[in-house]
């Protein structure tokens, strides 16, 4: 089946699953009732144990790993580990040894995604056999790891991130040498490998991000430090800061509460990381294993002038999209701009973010499309617009970077 159908298809499931997972991440310092399938199980603070660091585990089987944020012990990865691509294998396998937390992937998205290959995208998207090792206690090292190209860190549904470049070493994020991403911000490389190279809008992590205080855990480095959503404090990002708390160059500080972590800085360079500040688990990447590879220092900024795709799209209104409501959603195009010439009649798909349109019409070069936001979207974030055209075997796609956001009202 097509990635991306299959991805849509098992996205119709989420609504009933993010109750379940709202659920289950709640505090377990002390013994409460969690509503779960119609079961209720009492999670109690002597049910689980230490295995270092802010990592805890559960002691009955099956085990649940359990990350120790601001005074929560958050189940940040039962959600994701559904079979989400009905192989007969979770997506994620999780377990630990004496100095690491073991995270088997197939590093297969279970969001929407595009679909790949397209006009934009020779490639496919493939499961792969990723093994993860984070270390249980991260430790700051001496020097800035510079990130090499690959995977750098793990989203928590157990995709990859990349660095913001594409081969030749340009910024595929921005600029004239920008690659294609759908609009959840990933594509596939040549061996079929699905990643990130700037803010996964759809990858849903335990708690819903209101922009009015610390944004959840999305991901882990690997140096095993976590990477967190955009926001600092109420309306605040963390790119915002200024003085002893701003961001350093590797995309990360430190706070009372949580030590040092990482935000990712929606539409600033170097979007997810800029650097490894911790010791790096050499396994993770096999440039770490040749030590020629491996240099110091943080990422610089190499953008070159110019906007590869944005002149296609040429407004996407209302801007603004109110959480929990449905939206008309009024797309202008410019087919003269396009490099291939662009089918007639209804697109195929339109998706603005993580968000898919449940209906499409076409009147010449407008798009009328009508998508519903849902009550946990993130607020106050850019999502990007993507809208697909004929065949299903490599569509016509065009897209559009920062066309809309989410606001309360």
């Amino acid at each position: 089946m097509n990635s991306k159908r299959l991805t849509r298809i098992l996205d119709t499931t989420f609504a009933l699953a993010i109750g379940i997972a709202l659920a289950v991440f709640q505090p377990v310092v002390t013994a409460q009732e969690i509503s779960l399938n119609t079961q209720s199980v009492e999670v109690r603070e002597d049910q689980v144990e230490s295995i270092g660091g802010y990592w805890y585990v559960s002691k009955e089987e099956p085990k649940t790993y359990y990350y120790q944020d601001a005074g929560r012990w958050l189940d940040l990865f039962s959600y994701h580990c559904k079979d989400s691509n009905k192989d007969g294998i979770a997506n994620l396998q999780i377990s630990h040894d004496q100095n690491h937390l073991i995270i088997k992937s197939q590093g297969y998205p279970n969001h929407p995604t595009a679909i790949f290959p397209n006009s934009d995208n020779p490639n496919t998207i493939r499961v792969q056999d990723f093994t993860f090792r984070l270390p249980l206690v991260p430790r700051k090292s001496d020097s800035i790891t510079r990130l090499p190209m690959g995977p750098i860190g793990m989203s928590l549904n157990g995709v990859v991130f990349f660095n913001p470049f594409e081969m030749e070493g340009r910024n595929a994020v921005a600029g004239y040498d920008e690659v294609w991403l759908d609009s959840c911000c990933g594509h596939p490389q040549q061996t079929g490998v699905y990643h990130y190279h700037k803010y996964p809008t759809c990858v849903k992590s335990p708690f819903i991000d209101q922009g009015k205080s610390h944004s959840p855990i999305i991901g882990f480095a690997f140096d095993g430090y976590p990477l967190y959503g955009p926001y600092e404090s109420d309306t605040t990002m963390a790119m915002e800061l200024q003085g002893d708390q701003a961001l350093d160059a590797c995309n990360g500080h430190s706070d009372p509460v949580r030590g040092y972590h990482y935000h990712v800085t929606p539409n600033r360079f170097p979007y997810i990381l800029g650097g490894y500040a911790g010791v790096v688990e050499p396994s993770n990447n096999r440039a770490f294993q040749r030590r020629a590879l491996v240099s110091s220092g943080a990422l610089q900024d190499n953008t070159q002038p110019g906007d590869k795709y944005g002149k296609i799209i040429t407004s996407v209104r209302p801007g603004n999209l109110v959480r929990g409501k449905s939206h008309q959603i009024r797309i202008e195009f410019d087919s003269n701009a396009a490099r291939r010439p662009i089918p007639e009649g209804n697109p195929n798909w339109v998706q603005v973010g993580p968000y898919e349109a449940q209906s499409i019409q076409r009147e010449g070069n407008t798009i009328l499309a009508k998508i519903s936001i849902p009550n946990d979207a993130t607020i106050g974030v850019w999502l990007d617009c993507h809208i697909e055209f004929g065949s299903e075997n490599r569509p016509l796609v065009i897209k559009r970077n920062d066309a809309v956001r989410v606001t309360i009202d």
